[in-house]
């Protein structure tokens, strides 16, 4: 080699590792897009961890297409190399708790592969700030990687391709958007006017600026490379004038200019169109709750049997500042039970917890006397529990919360089969401090909520006190409703009613009345057509014990007030739980202390007006006075007295008149032992293939796209087309298998730059057809294909078996016809490699070559 040839491969060698300003460019503004995309997703996670796999993640992307475009790597490299980087990162970026230990580390990278199908969901199942929760922090990773990925693989084309990066970086930013939360940041005034989204404003304005600048700097640099070119080559050429740089100038300070008056005028007035709407605002939940039968049904089975003195619950623990513990909240009735309402959305908790004060820690136990999905708690969870034991890991991961965090449950498998907790299980609760309880007497009620037609009596009885719809009119009706009730947990006074009869007649020497269980729209009309008729007789002036006459429990009572609620205009829910020891003592259910147990077990109702907070308001009826019975007309004394003990005798009512079998212990039935093991082991099969699925899905749709192609070129009905169709047919052929072939040229001289026989033979006989004076035939047609398919025969039979695996999923033939010929150089190495930047034009690849 010459010295000259030596100089310039010395400076060839230069051009290649120094990038030229316009690459740079390029890639700041992918930088920039990556800083905006996390900035985006902060509310979302607000966890440094977040940070770090948003920044991380961005650059590993551009080093990848940074790489894959200086080496030249094909698609399928390009992208293997891209999805290695992921899996290797994933772990210990996005899943960190999965290091400390080899098993760990293996279900990591498990969650790191199912993560990016299954992600996405886990993610709205969670309520923000997601914090580094579990593997909540793999879709942002995936966005992050291959987003950059692609937008700098675009940026670096030097056609028009390139914009496509911008749409490319602001779905990057639009992930924070999508998956965070309704709310938008607190509003700002600037300059007089109140801009009531500055983050996601200042997010926003900063992608189309930075946009805007990139487009206009990549146009200018590009134009100035060119002019560098023209003067490399000594052709002369007119000054720009002055004005139209100015112009240029002016233009682009103009746009951006107009982003930021846009952004103040269109702010404040879009924030008003209507309600801000994300993803997580359409997830349904996924949970067993609505399989559930209501617990309200089962309350008469706490105090049935031995269940009365068994343990439900142990607490640890400062509780002095709390007064309620619930095990489930129930906010629907549909004139049978009450339940929880079909459209709760159930969602995760974050482990972690920004730091507040006046936070209480209490410990919880379960005990023998409970199992079940609903995860006993006060209200107002700081973060998700802390289990602990063996089953701690499955407990968490199936711990969910409503949307008003007032109910918890765990759709962990329990070892005999059904969800949820058994006794034994653990758990540590984080919860803010309870504030003030609100005035029910400051309440203002309003027209009836119920339909009325459906509730007679309810509607008469209410009537009949003449109370003012208002709060403390409300709480006179509840004062009056359980000061003319009376306690009663069974029908019968047998064996399994004896323990809570004992304990009653003990503390106020209670007399047994039997009372039918359930809490059905009937079951509420019955119990206030007893207190009308006693009312009747007895005459509403008439002394307190005289217009005792419902007899029932906390199931009647609670439903009844919260129906009561519901006609004053109020709503109302029923939350079935425990008091502790520092709440207002309510006779007949005690509170209790360290330990709960089945006597402790009760139904409250919750009460608000319209955006008001909840207050709790007791519904226990009194067992004091017996239920009096008045014959109609009777003269009643002036002094009436009540025995000590009377006697009642219960009568075995018709089992249709029970709105349901209440009495059995509410425990899961237990599945199948052969379900319980192979359920887990199919589903997470199921979801391997479908993992496997979707990653070999755009494999099979470039087979049966190619399949397609060919098809119709085969089967075209003029025998000319036909014989196009099988050159561009052995020209893709060509392209997938890597064999250099001139992009320009006639067919012969592209045929001979192939040194393949078959391509000649074939470029003869189409030529020879195309050109002639005849038309050609079918036999013509047919033996062309016939070369196509011989020469895609032999070349698919050429080298190792992963090899030809990689030759017929290439997108080469499609990526080569999408281009224009010719293309940029990227630190002087050759070609743009196509639409994604992942393969150069055959014709540039023999270049290349040579």
């Amino acid at each position: 080699m010459s010295a000259a040839g030596q100089k310039r491969g010395i400076a060839r060698s230069r051009r290649t590792v120094v990038p030229s300003a316009l690459t740079l460019w390029s890639l700041g503004y992918v930088v920039v897009g990556v800083l905006l995309a996390t900035a985006a997703a902060w509310p979302v996670y607000e966890s440094p961890r977040a940070l770090v796999v948003g920044f991380v993640g961005g650059i590993l992307g551009i080093a990848v297409a940074v790489a894959a475009r200086a080496l030249r790597w094909g698609t399928l490299i390009a992208v293997l190399v891209a999805v290695g980087v992921y899996l290797v990162v994933s772990v210990p970026l996005a899943i960190p708790s999965a290091l400390s230990s080899a098993p760990a580390f293996l279900g990591g990278l498990r969650d790191a592969v199912l993560g990016v199908v299954v992600g996405w969901k886990q993610m709205l199942t969670l309520n923000p700030p997601l914090g580094e929760y579990q593997a909540v922090l793999i879709p942002f990773l995936v966005v992050m990687l291959f987003g950059s990925f692609l937008a700098a693989l675009l940026v670096l084309e030097s056609g028009r391709r390139a914009t496509i990066a911008v749409p490319v970086v602001a779905a990057m930013s639009i992930f924070g958007i999508a998956f965070g939360i309704s709310g938008t940041s607190s509003a700002v005034t600037v300059m007089g006017v109140n801009l009531p989204a500055p983050r996601e404003w200042l997010i926003g304005v900063a992608l189309f600026v930075s946009s805007v600048v990139w487009l206009v700097g990549r146009a200018r640099l590009q134009r100035a490379e060119a002019l560098r070119a023209v003067a490399a080559a000594n052709i002369s050429r007119r000054a720009t004038p002055a004005w139209l740089t100015v112009r240029r100038h002016l233009l682009s300070a103009a746009l951006a200019v107009v982003a930021l008056i846009a952004g103040f005028a269109i702010a404040p007035a879009a924030a008003g169109w209507s309600d801000r709407s994300v993803l997580r605002d359409e997830i349904e939940p996924m949970i067993v709750v609505q399989q559930q039968p209501s617990p309200l049904s089962s309350y008469r089975s706490w105090f049935a049997g031995d269940r009365l003195d068994e343990t439900v619950l142990q607490l640890e623990g400062d509780t002095g500042a709390l007064d309620r513990i619930r095990l489930v909240t129930l906010d629907s009735y549909d004139g049978e039970d009450f339940h929880i309402a079909a459209d709760d959305r159930f969602s995760r908790l974050p482990r972690t917890a920004l730091p507040a004060t006046g936070r209480v820690t209490l410990g919880v136990t379960i005990g023998e006397a409970y199992r079940g999905i609903w995860v006993p708690s006060p209200a107002g969870l700081a973060e998700a529990p802390d289990f602990s034991g063996p089953r701690a890991d499955d407990l968490a991961d199936g711990f969910h919360v409503n949307a008003g965090g007032d109910t918890a449950i765990t759709v962990a498998e329990a070892p005999s089969g059904g969800e949820g907790l058994v006794p034994g299980d653990r758990y540590t609760v984080l919860l803010d401090a309870p504030g003030k309880p609100s005035d029910v007497t400051a309440l203002q009620g309003g027209a009836s909520n119920l339909d009325t037609d459906l509730y007679p009596a309810l509607v008469e009885w209410a009537e009949m006190q003449e109370q003012p719809r208002t709060g403390a009119g409300y709480l006179e009706l509840i004062d009056r409703l359980r000061d003319r009730g009376y306690l009663s947990h069974a029908l019968l006074d047998d064996d399994a009613a004896a323990g809570w009869i004992s304990s009653l007649k003990e503390a106020e020497g209670y007399a047994f009345a039997p009372s039918y269980a359930g809490h059905s729209a009937a079951r509420i009309e019955e119990l206030f057509t007893d207190l009308i008729e006693q009312e009747r007789r007895a005459g509403a002036d008439a002394a307190p014990e005289l217009l005792v006459s419902a007899v029932g429990d906390d199931e009647q009572f609670s439903v009844a007030a919260a129906l009561l609620a519901e006609h004053w205009g109020l709503e109302s829910r029923v939350v079935l739980g425990a008091r502790l020891a520092s709440a207002e003592e309510v006779p007949g259910i005690p509170a209790c202390g360290e330990t709960c147990t089945g006597a402790n077990m009760t139904a409250w109702v919750e009460v608000r007006s319209s955006g008001d907070r909840w207050t709790a308001v007791d519904t226990t009826p009194q067992y004091a006075m017996l239920p009096s019975s008045i014959t109609e007309g009777e003269q009643l004394p002036e002094h009436p007295t009540v025995p000590e003990q009377p006697r009642s005798e219960a009568l075995d009512p018709p089992q249709a008149q029970s709105d349901s079998n209440n009495d059995a212990p509410p425990l899961e039935e237990p599945q199948s032992e052969v379900l319980a093991i192979l359920l887990p082991i199919l589903s997470a099969v199921g979801l391997s293939l479908l993992a496997l699925v979707l990653l070999a899905l755009p494999f099979l749709v470039l087979l049966l796209s190619k399949r397609q192609r060919a098809h119709v070129r085969r089967t075209a009905a003029d025998p000319e087309v036909r014989l196009a169709g099988a050159w561009e047919e052995l020209a893709d052929v060509y392209a997938d298998h890597g064999v250099a072939m001139e992009p320009q040229g006639t067919r012969a001289q592209r045929a001979q730059s192939t040194d393949r026989q078959a391509a000649e033979r074939l470029a003869v006989l189409v030529d020879r057809a195309v050109f002639a004076e005849h038309p050609p035939t079918d036999d013509d047609a047919t033996a062309a294909w016939k070369i196509v398919d011989a020469e895609r025969t032999e070349l698919s039979h050429t080298g190792k078996w992963w090899h030809r695996l990689i030759m017929r999923v290439r997108p080469t033939s499609f990526i080569v016809r999408a281009r224009p010929v010719g293309g940029d150089r990227f630190f002087g190495a050759g070609p743009v490699l196509g639409t994604l930047g992942l393969t150069g034009s055959l014709g540039d690849r023999k270049k290349g070559d040579s």
